[in-house]
């Protein structure tokens, strides 16, 4: 599938110039920067997997990501809560059976996960 073209215009509509994939910027008063390289793409990799919750806070799957969606499986019979390491089953995102969370993020290390029934299962899926 080809990518969408983009075009970025100046307050006036002026169309803003890309030369060899670099943006170049004119800044009021005269001056030029050059941001360097511009590309817009999406995802390139997606890895899924499903990892067991218990009443204990426990780290998630380290897997190095851009984005994370995170649902508490439908089948579970407590909530899930997902924070930071400090996360306890009274504190951070709240998920009910089927409630997802989704999360811009570069480590799935830096999620911890606690159920208020061991056993429940939470299924994750990241995107690079």
């Amino acid at each position: 599938m080809p990518h969408p073209k983009v075009k970025i215009s100046d307050n006036s509509g002026n169309e803003v110039a890309v030369t060899s994939n670099a943006l170049d910027v004119n800044i009021a008063g005269g001056a030029s920067i050059d941001i360097g390289d511009v590309e817009i793409l999406g995802h390139g990799a997606i890895f899924a997997f499903t990892q067991n919750v218990t009443d204990s806070a426990v780290v998630l799957t380290s897997r190095t990501c851009k984005h994370v969606d995170i649902m508490a499986t439908i089948a579970n019979t407590g909530i899930v809560y997902i924070g930071s390491s400090n996360v306890s089953a009274t504190t951070g995102i709240a998920l009910y059976p089927g409630d997802v969370y989704s999360v811009d993020i570069t480590t799935t290390a830096l999620l911890y996960c606690i159920s208020t029934v061991s056993g429940d299962d939470i299924s994750v899926v990241t995107y690079y």
